[in-house]
């Protein structure tokens, strides 16, 4: 008998193990369970109300103190990493902040990674990402690692990085950025933010 209940809680387990992972994958990640487009956007914020707008600035630094400021969005779907567009503008600075040594254009070439993270948009807020049809609970927390291409035909990785309310405060909110053989690796605060643009059911 009790060999008969053992093999019987075994059998209980496993016929309820992918119930449990299906569940886990719904509430930690979009993509899991659904073929899922995405937006980023660098914003810019105003406020009364808080509106949320495309075209802010993000601005990462060097070790020597030279600064990397740039512009941009684009799309993604994190099933298939080719699948990527955007990009947007560049400017370097020697350390001090002031004096350019460089600008141009990025573009996406490809999806590293993208990990979804917990948070929600501030209730109230005005979504003006165009795409994003301004509904709030299409707004995602994450971080996102891209490889992009300069005009100047050096390349290098930018690192998108969002949070939210009530996001952990592991996440840094900005970009960090590699060109060439600098690592721009210490983020100024910027404003950054994730949209879903569609969602279909994966059909494997």
């Amino acid at each position: 008998m009790r060999t008969n209940r053992r093999w019987f809680r075994i059998g209980l387990i496993l016929l309820v193990l992918p119930l449990v992972f299906a569940l886990y994958a719904m509430a930690n990640g979009d993509d899991d369970c659904k073929e899922t487009k995405y937006r980023w956007d660098i914003i810019k914020v105003t406020s009364n109300p808080p509106t949320v707008n495309a075209g802010g600035f993000a601005s990462a630094i060097a070790s020597d103190g030279s600064k990397i400021t740039i512009t941009g969005h684009g799309t993604f779907e994190p099933r298939e990493p080719d699948e990527v567009t955007g990009g947007g503008t560049w400017t370097t600075f020697a350390p001090g902040g002031k004096t350019v040594t460089g600008h141009g254009t990025y573009t996406v070439r490809q999806l590293v990674r993208f990990d979804v993270a917990p948070g929600v948009m501030t209730p109230g807020t005005v979504d003006n990402i165009p795409g994003a049809k301004g509904d709030l609970t299409d707004n995602r927390a994450g971080l996102m690692f891209v490889k992009i291409a300069y005009s100047d035909g050096s390349k290098g990785v930018l690192v998108f990085s969002c949070g939210l309310d009530r996001s952990p405060a592991s996440i840094f909110e900005g970009v960090t950025a590699s060109k060439g053989y600098t690592d721009y690796w210490n983020s100024v605060p910027g404003l950054t933010v994730f949209h879903i643009l569609s969602q279909e059911e994966k059909h494997d």
